[in-house]
């Protein structure tokens, strides 16, 4: 059996795995710890007897891996594929040798919320059709291979052309385990953005389990409304049918401070309900929710979240009448013409930072 969540974000944030910068003997100990974490889970290496992909050209030849396995699915969907994935690699040690950088939201829970729910959905699979199920743990993402073609994610695109053809969704999960501030309305703190639906046809089965999980808010969000950022971009540039998901930075977001104990430990149990829910649900969802739209947009739905969220903030919030005036004026032309023009689209990305200075 899996260890816990709290277990897990722990062992991979100690001072053991040293902040699992890629190459490094703490980051040989988490990779180790999660190949031993999906074993106990049941999922299978993806190739053949391993669950390694070798990461190859990193500088100074440092070494590299990502960490794939999968769920077999079932029945006429079985060589179909919905991809799960959270990075694994951190920044390692200080430079001036003052610590190392824990990690814990960056990206430790999020590969603890993907063990215990492939754990969970692996232990109650849907008696029907079903897709296969990929659990990756992709390396390299953070600088300084960020952006470049020495990313896990892309090594994986490149590699792995015949998967690529036959997955019809791929899922990534960053900085998912803390709250958005502290002591505010919970329909914020208990918030996560969904982003990317808008490009497919997920709207219904995501609107079928947005309330499936109590005190937990899936707030669906365009891409064009956050800076990229992710291992999704090596999806996106090829064209391939993604969701993003994140609650954002927080204030601890790349520094020594990225500990565990700051995380939100029922929030993450609860993600980890959602996304078990979320799997089985996609390993049966028909065909044509995965149709792939590049030029797909769902202002209506970024306008919904922002306003929710934005209507239960401090009254005080400087500028909170002239924002909420903008979101229904926007929300009017969405009525009319479907989306906002590009010029107004641009200003979604503005109150979602709005957003994050209000919660950290």
């Amino acid at each position: 059996m899996t260890d816990s969540t709290l277990q897990i974000i722990h062992y991979l944030a100690s001072r053991y795995c040293e902040g699992r910068r890629t190459g490094t003997e703490g980051w040989k100990r988490a990779r180790d710890y999660i190949i031993r974490q999906m074993k106990e889970a049941g999922i299978k290496p993806f190739y053949e007897e391993e669950f390694i992909q070798s990461l190859s050209g990193l500088p100074q030849n440092r070494e590299g891996a990502n960490i794939i396995g999968y769920i077999p699915g079932s029945g006429r969907l079985a060589d179909r594929y919905i991809l799960m994935e959270a990075h694994y690699d951190h920044l390692g040690i200080d430079e001036d040798e003052l610590g190392y950088y824990p990690g814990a939201d960056d990206n430790a829970a999020a590969v603890g919320i993907i063990l215990r729910s492939a754990a969970a959905f692996n232990s109650e699979l849907p008696e029907q059709d079903r897709r296969s199920v990929i659990i990756a743990f992709f390396d390299a993402e953070e600088p300084p291979f960020f952006s470049s073609s020495h990313m896990g994610a892309h090594q994986f695109c490149t590699e792995n052309p015949e998967v690529l053809n036959k997955t019809d969704l791929s899922v990534f999960l960053d900085l998912m385990g803390h709250s958005l501030g502290s002591g505010i309305h919970e329909q914020i703190m208990d918030s996560f953005f969904v982003i990317g639906g808008e490009k497919i046809n997920i709207g219904p089965l995501l609107n079928e389990i947005e309330t499936a999980v109590e005190s937990l808010y899936p707030r669906r969000m365009g891409i064009h409304a956050i800076p990229p950022s992710g291992n999704y971009i090596a999806f996106k540039e090829r064209n391939l049918p993604f969701l993003f998901l994140t609650s954002g930075r927080n204030h601890f977001y790349h520094t020594l401070f990225d500990s565990a104990e700051k995380l939100d430990y029922p929030k993450i149990n609860r993600l980890v309900r959602y996304f078990t829910l979320f799997i089985s649900k996609l390993s049966t969802a028909p065909e044509e929710m995965f149709i792939y739209n590049p030029k797909g947009a769902a202002d209506a739905e970024s306008l919904k979240a922002l306003k929710t969220m934005f209507s239960v903030m401090d009254p005080e919030t400087p500028n909170l009448t002239n924002i909420l005036n903008f979101i229904e004026n926007a929300e009017q032309v969405c009525r009319t013409n479907g989306n906002l023009p590009l010029p107004e689209q641009s200003k979604l990305l503005h109150l979602v930072k709005l957003i994050e200075q209000y919660v950290s």
